[in-house]
Formats: structure tokens, sequence, C-alpha cells
């Protein structure tokens, strides 16, 4: 192919070595596939000199590509979830972003924002002509207002460096006390504004699901220490274009396949969105789309989180919040046409297996047609939810159902948990039945927690060396832009130690799938990444995982 320097480029292999000189063995970088770089204008015996990871070296022209690869990025955000996804078509795509500041470092650090010149910024530089505008980020989901989902937000949202087109959410909203309606019921310890009676059920009366809505509601509450309202007040702040937009399913409309912004089925790429479910309900006079209450505040949230089925050509990635067992019970029964839950269909199977030789005829005969039901649920409701990744739903607590996981049916479960957290996730009991539910003999289970990990001494000193030596370099600079730069080095250094560690990252490439783990340390020289390979069969129409 005929190179240009004013093109981009990516890997087109799953993992390909940057080398010292064209042809040689000498490795200066390990690269993964969907890699951007640059041609640098000089080709030798069918190698290209480029740039690539911020290194210069070579690779042979066979290796690399103009197509961009489909990019998913789970964050080792700590506790909480956070993903960061780049479409084939260069589109941004923001999931989550756990609680503190991980995400931010990531943006930071994947989109040099500290080197990046915008006018309002703390470090704006005037003498610098090179004036950028804000990096726009145009699809951010909150999946829930859970704060380990959202609140790492609050940072992203107040970036001066970034700007914001769609920010899509469940339509649940936290807020303050409001003067009560007597018409409704107010949990003690909830503040999701009230829940409305309806068919021996009770519904989220205050659901958010325009835009006008929710600037409202922000703009109503602006002194509010509520996390969740404070975070889309950063959003909001000195981005008037900001759209708001509330992802569900109407139940009266089953069978009527939606999408999330220009996602639709239309391309190789879509987003489907398969919940929250909305149930049309009449209350005091007035109807509204509605969300069922399933428990508690917390499990309400949860369970009504933003379900995404991403499609890329054959391959099939699930995002699925914090969903739990009370909603896998809910969905299974939308999805399918069984009436009974499948948590409890569970239990009398486990009751009725635990007899053993003991059980009667009318035992036996119950447990067969339990075990059957469970199979229609699992036929059924496969092929809306089944796929070849899923992320684990709530960082790997205990509160799924085995049915649900059988309908996942993945290759791959990728977890997302912290370090300093009081659930011990993830939980012994789910690792075991991600591995038991998913199909084939050595099905893949990642872990960000897993996949970074702490020394038992920390070489302290180092670090403090480090330190002093920035602060010294920082303390004698002679003007105010030279202690900026040093102090954006001081900042890099940090958005580095984000990503280096801990995040699994997917890359697809029409049929070629790897999903990848930086190892901690070189397994050879040059060799930096752990990577698996998913194989299409056209078999079975699945991918599959071959072990090494």
């Amino acid at each position: 192919m005929p190179l240009s320097e004013n093109r981009s480029y990516f890997v087109s292999k799953s993992h390909v070595y940057l080398r010292k000189t064209a042809g040689g063995r000498s490795k200066i970088n390990h690269l993964l596939l969907g890699d951007w770089l640059s041609y640098l204008g000089e080709t030798k015996n069918g190698w290209a000199r480029v740039k690539c990871r911020g290194d210069t070296g070579w690779l042979k022209i066979e290796e690399f590509g103009e197509k961009r690869a489909l990019e998913i990025n789970f964050v080792d955000i700590g506790q909480g979830d956070g993903c960061h996804i780049v479409t084939p078509d260069d589109d941004i795509i923001l999931i989550d972003a756990g609680v503190g500041t991980n995400m931010n470092r990531f943006l930071s650090w994947r989109y040099n924002l500290r080197n990046r010149n915008v006018e309002g910024a703390p470090d704006f530089d005037p003498e610098d002509e090179d004036v950028q505008r804000p990096w726009k980020i145009e699809h951010v989901v909150i999946s829930h207002p859970d704060n380990d989902h959202y609140l790492g937000l609050s940072h992203v949202f107040a970036n001066p460096k970034l700007t914001f087109g769609t920010v899509y959410h469940n339509g649940i909203v936290e807020r303050p006390p409001e003067q009560q309606d007597p018409t409704l019921t107010y949990p003690d310890d909830d503040d999701l504004g009230g829940y409305a009676p309806a068919n021996g059920e009770k519904y989220v009366w205050g659901i958010i699901d325009t835009s006008p809505k929710m600037k409202a509601i922000i703009e109503k509450h602006r002194r509010t220490r509520k996390q969740y309202l404070s975070t889309l007040r950063a959003c909001l702040d000195g981005r008037r274009g900001v759209t708001f937009k509330a992802l569900s399913i109407k139940m009266q409309a089953a069978g009527s396949a939606q999408f999330m912004g220009p996602f639709d089925d239309n391309g190789d790429l879509s987003l489907q969105v398969l919940g929250p479910i909305t149930e049309r309900i009449t209350h005091n006079g007035e109807t509204r789309h509605c969300l069922r209450k399933l428990g508690d505040e917390g499990v309400t949230k949860n369970g009504h989180s933003v379900i995404l089925k991403l499609r890329y050509n054959k391959l099939a990635v699930m995002l699925g919040g914090d969903l739990n067992t009370q909603a896998q019970d809910f969905l299974l029964q939308h999805y399918t046409s069984e009436a009974d839950k499948s948590s409890t269909l569970e239990k009398r199977i486990a009751k009725l297996e635990a007899k053993g030789e003991a059980a009667s005829n009318r035992q036996k005969r119950l447990l067969a047609t339990t075990r059957k039901k469970v199979t229609k649920i699992v036929d059924e409701a496969r092929p809306v939810f089944e796929c070849d990744v899923t992320k684990a739903c709530h960082h790997g607590s205990s509160h799924f159902t085995d049915t649900f996981l059988k309908v996942l049916n993945p290759v791959a479960t990728v977890i997302s948990s912290g370090d300093e957290e009081s659930h011990s996730h993830p939980r012994p009991d789910a690792i075991g039945a991600f591995g038991k539910h998913a199909r084939g003999s050595r099905p893949l289970i990642f872990s960000t927690e897993l996949a970074r990990s702490t020394k038992e001494f920390t070489p302290i000193m180092e670090h403090f060396k480090a330190l002093q030596d920035f602060l010294s370099r920082r303390d004698e600079a002679e003007s105010e832009r030279e202690r900026r730069a040093i102090e954006r080095d001081m900042e890099k250094k940090r958005d580095h130690n984000v990503v280096v560690y801990g995040m699994i990252t997917l890359r697809a490439l029409g049929d070629h799938v790897i999903i990848a783990q930086k190892l901690e340390k070189p397994r050879t020289s040059g060799t930096k990444w752990d990577i698996y390979d998913l194989v299409y069969n056209p078999d079975n129409e699945m991918f599959e995982y071959h072990g090494h």
C-alpha cells in the first residue's frame, strides 16, 4: 500500500514489536492491535519507520493498515466501574468513571490534556500561540446513580480541557427533601422522590426522562450536597450545549429494538438498549412511564442500571452496570414467557436436589418440571442477552442468578473492582460461577484488581526522592511558565501510573479480537502484554478461546 505522512495508521496484528532497525531483532516497544501510529516518510525492504506510543522505530508494512479497530478499555478506577470505548469511526463513549480521579487521569494521558493549551484552564499559557479547544467526548453514560460509578465523573466534568455532547442516564435522580405529595410514599433513607402505587407494585414517580427536566432539577438544587446532582452540575456549568437523555425500554413496546444515540443496527457497530424497563402507570389522574421499586433504594438504583449490548460485526459485548438478583429476575420475566422468577426456580431445584434418592416420585416430577422451566428461560433469553464478552455486574458481588449467567454464556468476563472496599469483591462464589456458566473448556476471567498488584515492601525512599526532585526543580524554576511545565510533568507521571497496570483492553478489527493486560514485569525483552486471542468459529457462529 502507498504510505503517506498525512494519514493515520493502526497496528493490524494481535501484537507486534517496534524494532530499533529495519529487520533488526532489538525491540523498542510492544504494540497491540489497533494502536495508532504515524508514518515518518522512510521505507526499507518492506519496513517503514514510524512513531507509536511515544517511540520511534521500524515496523513491517504488512503489520499495519488504515482501518481503525474497536477499542474497549476497562480502566482500573479502583472501587467501581469505568469503561472507555473508541469506535472504528473514532467516536468516544465513556461509561461510568468510578469514585476517584483515575478516569480523569486516564483521559488526561490518552488525549495528552496536560499539554493542551485551553483558554480558561488553570495552566493556560497566553504566550503560547497554539491555543486549542477542549477535547470533546460526545457520549457519556452513567449506568445508575451509585457513587462508585458516577462520582469520578465529577473530576472529568470539572476538567476545563474536556467538553461533552450527550450524557445518558437511567432516569433515577437522588434529590434533597422536597415538599411531599400526600398521594406518594416516602420510605426512610430514600431520596428518589417518592413512590406511586399501581398494579400491586410501587414505582419511582419522579423519573427525569428529558433534558429540560434534568436541567431544571439541577438549577433548582444548585446548592445541594447531593453528590449525583452536583456531579451533573459540574458537567452543565459552562457547557450549555450538553444534552441529558434517559435510556430505557418501554414495557409496552416489547419487540421494538432501541439503540443509544446514533449507534443503531445500520452499521458495523451498534449499541442496543436492553434496560432499564419502564412501565406505563396512571396515578392520581396522571400517566407516566416509571421504573418499578425492586427493593430498597440501593436495590432499585442498581437494578435499573442502563444495560447496553454492543455489537461489532460478529462480536457481542454486554455492559450491565450493577444488575442484581431482583433485576435479573425481572428482566428474564420480561424477555421470556416464563412467569416464575429464576431465583425462585433455582432455590426450588436446590431444595429438591438435596433430597437425593429420598425424593418422592412427585418431588422428582416437580424437579424435572422446574429444570425444564429454567431451560426454557435460557433458550428464550439467549437471543437477547447472549454475548462473547461481558462486564461482570456489580464488581463480582454475590447478587446474581445462575440462570442469568447461563443466559449470557460468555467466553470472557471482565471484573472491575477495587482494593479499599468492604465488600470483598470479587466474591469467591461469583468467580466460580462466572467460570462454571461461561462457555468453552477454559473460559477467561479478567480482573482490574488482580491485573495490578502492590508489592509487599514498597520502595518508599525511591518515590520520596523522585518527589523531592520534582519539588526542587519546581522551586528553582526561573519563570511561571517553567514552573507550570514541571508541574505538568509531575501530573503526567501520575496519569501514566493509572494507565499502565490494571486496565483490561479489548481490541477488535473485523473478526479479529484480542483481550490484553499489561504485565507488571516484562516476560522477555520487549514483551509487555499478556494477550488472549478470541477466534471466531463459523460452524457454531461463536467466538472461542483456545488455551496456550
